[in-house]
């Protein structure tokens, strides 16, 4: 990777963001979360002459944009500055008597001279050329660790061909119409982003069995390699099957990320066996998130009590909210939606790969006759015996 240094006026740099040879917001990049405030005091750091930290751009191959790697927020405030989108607050520590008479005018209503201290001042650029896939993000890792940024904001300046399919995923939700009005909360801070990455690396293993940390993705973020395309079509066709059973069914649902993940990770094991049918994905998924924390009486099979059905849908929502990167909290989540669909009379004839649903329809006959308080032990112990959640085959 090479960086080049140069040191441009601000009057140049935002002739090129005017003409949009400078892309201020990739789409790695977070959006614009600077306050008034804090604008308003990088403008007086420049009417000061002090220094203001590097910006360092990306030479994007065979594009004529050059895209803002590390900066954005800097060049955005100066930018609506210049706009006369805030006005200048003279009143900062240490007060400085000439600043103080242009306090709460706009760009257009200062003096030329104070116009050219801000059109007229130098940042250093340094401009990111020759680099290998990872290198960027590395580099925008590095220089926001002590900011607070997300996991999934960090990683998401990586330029390799994993981010990118990632990217796409999350976009596609949200053209399908995934939002805090459909699932109760939006891809703010890179949520789906999060999310998408992490199914994708449990159906790349093919099981539940290894944790899907934050350190785990970037690495895989690092990687010349994509996914495999097919399992980016599974998470396409999971992710449509569910915006289609809540906007035809329900209109709205409450999950979190933890719950996202359980039912596409559900969906897509569902549709590795060819023998569930969508309409059957849907209609539980329906039932399940209808009678979830209703606690009024269901109809259920005559060895199923509603008061141990009930405990699975309270612990389901317990391992949601809390200790739900474990493992064995994915695990049990995934156990609890199998041993409840496990008891629709439709899937009694039903041999799946990978689920192995009689023995979980024991184990859903046999909770009744346990203490209610040991549910989430024999349920760990069932997990275990079972080899619950490996070896699943998606390509």
């Amino acid at each position: 990777m090479h960086l080049s240094p140069s040191d441009p006026d601000v009057s140049s740099l935002m002739k090129r963001i005017n003409k949009n040879r400078l892309d201020l917001q990739p789409n790695f990049q977070r959006g614009e979360v600077w306050g008034l405030a804090k604008k308003q005091r990088l403008i007086d750091t420049i009417f000061r002459g002090w220094h203001i930290p590097p910006v360092h751009i990306i030479d994007v191959p065979n594009s004529p944009k050059m895209e803002v790697l590390d900066g954005q927020q800097r060049l955005a405030a100066i930018r609506d500055f210049i706009d006369n989108k805030f006005v200048f607050n003279g009143q900062f520590e240490p007060l400085n008597r000439q600043f103080i008479q242009f306090d709460g005018k706009y760009f257009d209503e200062l003096p030329d001279h104070e116009q050219s201290l801000i059109e007229d001042f130098t940042l250093r650029i340094l401009t990111i050329s020759d680099y290998e896939p990872g290198e960027p993000g590395e580099l925008f890792y590095r220089l926001n660790q002590p900011t607070n940024l997300t996991a999934a904001e960090q990683r998401n300046a990586y330029f390799g061909e994993a981010r990118q399919q990632v990217k796409e995923l999350s976009e596609y939700m949200e053209d399908l119409g995934f939002s805090s009005s459909t699932i109760g909360f939006t891809n703010s801070r890179m949520a789906y982003d999060d999310v998408i990455a992490k199914l994708l690396l449990s159906l790349e293993e093919g099981s539940l069995d290894r944790k899907i940390t934050a350190n785990l993705v970037t690495q895989r973020y690092r990687d010349a390699d994509g996914f495999e395309p097919a399992l980016c079509t599974i998470v396409r066709d999971s992710l449509s099957l569910l915006i289609d059973s809540i906007d035809e069914r329900l209109g709205k649902v409450k999950l979190n990320k933890a719950t996202l993940y359980s039912w596409l990770f559900f969906i897509s094991v569902a549709k590795l066996n060819d023998k569930i049918s969508s309409n059957t994905v849907s209609k539980y998924f329906e039932y399940f998130e209808t009678v979830k924390g209703s606690n009024t009486t269901v109809e259920l099979p005559s060895k199923m009590t509603n008061k141990v059905f009930f405990k699975l849908l309270d612990i389901y929502s317990d391992r949601s909210s809390s200790r739900v990167a474990d493992i064995s909290s994915i695990k049990l989540r995934d156990m609890i939606l199998w041993i409840i669909f496990s008891m629709d009379s439709n899937t009694y004839n039903l041999s799946l790969k990978n689920v192995k649903l009689n023995e979980v329809r024991k184990t859903a006959y046999y909770l009744p006759t346990i203490d209610s308080s040991k549910i989430e032990l024999e349920l760990a112990s069932a997990i275990k015996h079972l080899n619950w959640g490996e070896h699943y085959d998606f390509l």
